[in-house]
Protein backbone atom coordinates (compact mmCIF):
# COMPACT_ATOMS: atom_id res chain seq x y z
CA UNK A 1 0.00 0.00 0.00
CA UNK A 2 1.21 3.49 -0.83
CA UNK A 3 0.93 5.89 2.11
CA UNK A 4 3.10 8.82 1.03
CA UNK A 5 4.47 10.27 -2.19
CA UNK A 6 7.13 12.89 -2.77
CA UNK A 7 7.94 13.78 -6.34
CA UNK A 8 7.57 16.11 -9.28
CA UNK A 9 4.29 16.97 -10.98
CA UNK A 10 4.59 16.00 -14.64
CA UNK A 11 0.95 16.43 -15.61
CA UNK A 12 -2.08 18.05 -13.99
CA UNK A 13 -5.72 18.09 -15.11
CA UNK A 14 -8.53 19.26 -12.84
CA UNK A 15 -8.63 17.13 -9.72
CA UNK A 16 -5.89 14.72 -10.83
CA UNK A 17 -2.13 14.95 -11.17
CA UNK A 18 0.64 12.62 -12.24
CA UNK A 19 3.46 12.67 -9.69
CA UNK A 20 6.78 11.18 -10.83
CA UNK A 21 9.05 9.60 -8.27
CA UNK A 22 11.79 7.06 -8.87
CA UNK A 23 11.03 6.97 -12.58
CA UNK A 24 7.36 6.01 -12.03
CA UNK A 25 4.40 8.35 -12.57
CA UNK A 26 1.51 7.96 -10.11
CA UNK A 27 -1.96 9.27 -11.01
CA UNK A 28 -3.35 10.88 -7.86
CA UNK A 29 -6.80 12.40 -7.25
CA UNK A 30 -6.67 15.45 -4.97
CA UNK A 31 -9.21 17.76 -3.28
CA UNK A 32 -9.54 21.42 -4.23
CA UNK A 33 -7.38 22.35 -1.23
CA UNK A 34 -4.39 20.60 -2.82
CA UNK A 35 -4.94 21.69 -6.42
CA UNK A 36 -2.97 24.93 -6.13
CA UNK A 37 0.11 22.92 -5.18
CA UNK A 38 -0.25 20.08 -7.66
CA UNK A 39 -1.48 22.05 -10.68
CA UNK A 40 1.98 23.50 -11.31
CA UNK A 41 3.85 21.18 -13.65
CA UNK A 42 7.44 20.86 -12.49
CA UNK A 43 6.62 21.56 -8.84
CA UNK A 44 7.82 19.16 -6.15
CA UNK A 45 4.96 17.98 -3.96
CA UNK A 46 4.52 15.86 -0.85
CA UNK A 47 1.22 14.01 -0.58
CA UNK A 48 -0.23 11.79 2.12
CA UNK A 49 -1.93 8.96 0.26
CA UNK A 50 -5.04 6.84 0.68
CA UNK A 51 -4.85 3.76 -1.55
CA UNK A 52 -8.09 2.20 -2.75
CA UNK A 53 -7.70 -1.34 -4.05
CA UNK A 54 -10.38 -3.03 -6.13
CA UNK A 55 -10.31 -6.14 -8.28
CA UNK A 56 -9.88 -4.11 -11.46
CA UNK A 57 -8.41 -0.85 -10.18
CA UNK A 58 -5.90 0.73 -7.83
CA UNK A 59 -6.71 4.38 -7.11
CA UNK A 60 -4.65 6.93 -5.17
CA UNK A 61 -6.06 9.94 -3.31
CA UNK A 62 -3.57 12.56 -2.14
CA UNK A 63 -3.70 15.17 0.62
CA UNK A 64 -1.27 17.87 1.68
CA UNK A 65 -1.66 17.20 5.42
CA UNK A 66 -2.19 14.09 7.58
CA UNK A 67 -5.27 15.81 9.08
CA UNK A 68 -6.93 16.02 5.66
CA UNK A 69 -6.17 12.37 4.99
CA UNK A 70 -7.57 11.38 8.39
CA UNK A 71 -10.85 13.24 7.83
CA UNK A 72 -11.15 11.79 4.31
CA UNK A 73 -10.75 8.27 5.71
CA UNK A 74 -13.41 9.02 8.32
CA UNK A 75 -15.76 10.29 5.60
CA UNK A 76 -15.46 7.17 3.44
CA UNK A 77 -16.37 4.98 6.42
CA UNK A 78 -19.83 6.59 6.37
CA UNK A 79 -22.37 4.39 4.61
CA UNK A 80 -23.06 5.83 1.15
CA UNK A 81 -19.88 7.93 0.96
CA UNK A 82 -17.25 6.57 -1.41
CA UNK A 83 -13.85 8.08 -2.19
CA UNK A 84 -15.26 10.28 -4.96
CA UNK A 85 -17.93 11.74 -2.66
CA UNK A 86 -15.43 12.07 0.19
CA UNK A 87 -13.12 14.06 -2.06
CA UNK A 88 -16.04 16.23 -3.21
CA UNK A 89 -17.06 16.97 0.40
CA UNK A 90 -13.52 18.01 1.36
CA UNK A 91 -13.25 20.11 -1.80
CA UNK A 92 -16.55 21.89 -1.19
CA UNK A 93 -15.89 22.85 2.42
CA UNK A 94 -12.21 22.56 3.30
CA UNK A 95 -10.81 20.85 6.39
CA UNK A 96 -11.48 23.34 9.19
CA UNK A 97 -14.84 24.56 7.86
CA UNK A 98 -16.01 20.97 7.49
CA UNK A 99 -14.91 20.02 11.00
CA UNK A 100 -16.68 23.05 12.50
CA UNK A 101 -19.85 22.27 10.55
CA UNK A 102 -19.90 18.64 11.68
CA UNK A 103 -19.35 19.62 15.32
CA UNK A 104 -22.16 22.20 15.03
CA UNK A 105 -24.51 19.69 13.39
CA UNK A 106 -24.69 21.83 10.23
CA UNK A 107 -25.14 19.65 7.13
CA UNK A 108 -25.18 22.52 4.62
CA UNK A 109 -21.42 22.53 3.82
CA UNK A 110 -21.63 18.77 3.22
CA UNK A 111 -24.69 19.13 0.98
CA UNK A 112 -22.84 21.60 -1.23
CA UNK A 113 -20.61 18.78 -2.45
CA UNK A 114 -21.41 17.44 -5.90
CA UNK A 115 -23.39 14.19 -5.76
CA UNK A 116 -24.17 14.36 -2.03
CA UNK A 117 -27.86 14.48 -1.12
CA UNK A 118 -29.50 15.67 2.11
CA UNK A 119 -29.86 12.16 3.54
CA UNK A 120 -26.18 11.32 3.04
CA UNK A 121 -25.14 14.73 4.36
CA UNK A 122 -27.13 14.14 7.54
CA UNK A 123 -25.59 10.70 7.93
CA UNK A 124 -22.12 12.26 7.73
CA UNK A 125 -23.06 14.56 10.62
CA UNK A 126 -24.58 11.75 12.70
CA UNK A 127 -21.64 9.38 12.19
CA UNK A 128 -18.72 11.79 12.46
CA UNK A 129 -19.87 14.24 15.12
CA UNK A 130 -19.18 11.89 18.08
CA UNK A 131 -15.74 11.08 16.69
CA UNK A 132 -14.78 14.72 16.22
CA UNK A 133 -16.19 15.58 19.66
CA UNK A 134 -13.96 12.88 21.14
CA UNK A 135 -10.95 14.29 19.25
CA UNK A 136 -11.70 17.81 20.48
CA UNK A 137 -12.12 16.64 24.06
CA UNK A 138 -8.77 14.86 23.98
CA UNK A 139 -7.02 17.78 22.30
CA UNK A 140 -8.19 20.08 25.07
CA UNK A 141 -6.51 17.97 27.75
CA UNK A 142 -2.92 18.59 28.83
CA UNK A 143 -0.51 15.88 27.74
CA UNK A 144 0.47 13.56 30.60
CA UNK A 145 4.05 13.73 31.85
CA UNK A 146 4.49 10.00 31.27
CA UNK A 147 2.49 7.33 29.52
CA UNK A 148 0.68 4.58 31.38
CA UNK A 149 -2.78 3.23 32.13
CA UNK A 150 -3.31 5.69 34.98
CA UNK A 151 -2.61 8.75 32.87
CA UNK A 152 -4.62 7.45 29.90
CA UNK A 153 -7.54 6.55 32.16
CA UNK A 154 -7.49 10.04 33.68
CA UNK A 155 -7.47 11.58 30.20
CA UNK A 156 -10.34 9.41 29.02
CA UNK A 157 -12.41 10.08 32.14
CA UNK A 158 -11.87 13.84 31.79
CA UNK A 159 -12.80 13.66 28.09
CA UNK A 160 -15.99 11.72 28.86
CA UNK A 161 -16.97 14.24 31.53
CA UNK A 162 -16.26 17.03 29.05
CA UNK A 163 -18.64 15.36 26.58
CA UNK A 164 -21.44 15.48 29.15
CA UNK A 165 -21.28 12.03 30.73
CA UNK A 166 -21.76 11.81 34.47
CA UNK A 167 -19.22 10.24 36.81
CA UNK A 168 -21.01 6.84 36.95
CA UNK A 169 -21.19 6.67 33.13
CA UNK A 170 -17.55 7.66 32.81
CA UNK A 171 -16.56 4.87 35.22
CA UNK A 172 -18.69 2.43 33.22
CA UNK A 173 -16.92 3.49 30.03
CA UNK A 174 -13.52 2.99 31.65
CA UNK A 175 -14.47 -0.55 32.70
CA UNK A 176 -15.21 -1.45 29.07
CA UNK A 177 -11.63 -0.71 27.97
CA UNK A 178 -9.19 -3.58 27.47
CA UNK A 179 -6.23 -2.08 29.34
CA UNK A 180 -4.06 -5.15 28.64
CA UNK A 181 -3.77 -3.94 25.02
CA UNK A 182 -2.04 -0.73 26.20
CA UNK A 183 -4.41 1.52 24.23
CA UNK A 184 -3.64 5.13 23.41
CA UNK A 185 -5.96 7.77 24.84
CA UNK A 186 -7.77 8.02 21.49
CA UNK A 187 -8.24 4.24 21.24
CA UNK A 188 -9.41 4.02 24.85
CA UNK A 189 -11.86 6.89 24.43
CA UNK A 190 -13.26 5.35 21.24
CA UNK A 191 -13.84 2.04 23.05
CA UNK A 192 -15.49 3.82 25.99
CA UNK A 193 -17.80 5.75 23.67
CA UNK A 194 -18.73 2.53 21.86
CA UNK A 195 -19.64 0.95 25.18
CA UNK A 196 -21.72 3.98 26.11
CA UNK A 197 -23.57 3.92 22.82
CA UNK A 198 -22.15 7.10 21.35
CA UNK A 199 -20.41 5.47 18.38
CA UNK A 200 -22.08 3.47 15.64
Amino acid sequence: MIGYLRGQVVRSTGDQAVVETGGVGYLVSVPATAREKVCRVGATVELHIHTQVREDQLALFGFTTPAELELFEMLIQVDGVGPKAGLAILSAAGLETLKRAILAGDANPVRRASGVGPRTAQKVIIDLRPKLEAESALAALPAPAASGDGEVAAQVEAALRGLGFGAPEAKQGLKAIDWSANPTAQEALTRALQALGRER
